[in-house]
């Protein structure tokens, strides 16, 4: 397995995350003028805020997934089941590179 593609992707998702939860930050305390809008439009943009919140929390879980395998990868533990360290199959690794269990343990 090419680590240094692997970490190259995971450090791309990061900054797409992070630059996506500012964003969202930003529009939940309503700093992108979206309180300048009508009231019906308001309306609006605050049903959606729940649904917006539960994006924001799931794209920061998988931020700290993220940051974790970073550091996995440096430390040379990239690839070994945090539960029975078992390697986790590379085809595992393709489609979720910040897998921390292999697919026993997942379940």
């Amino acid at each position: 397995m090419d680590l240094q593609a692997v970490q190259g992707r995971l450090e791309k998702r990061l900054a797409e995350l992070t630059r996506r939860d500012a964003a969202l930050a930003k529009h939940l305390r309503g700093q992108d003028g979206r309180n300048d809008q009508d009231f019906e439009d308001r309306v609006a943009f605050t049903e959606m805020d729940e649904v917006i919140e539960q994006l924001d929390d799931n794209a920061r879980t998988e931020m700290v997934d993220i940051q974790a395998a970073l550091k996995r990868i440096q430390a040379g533990e990239y690839g070994i089941c945090e539960s029975c360290g078992g390697d986790i199959p590379e085809k595992r690794l393709e489609i979720l590179p910040h897998a921390r269990l292999c697919v026993s343990c997942q379940e």
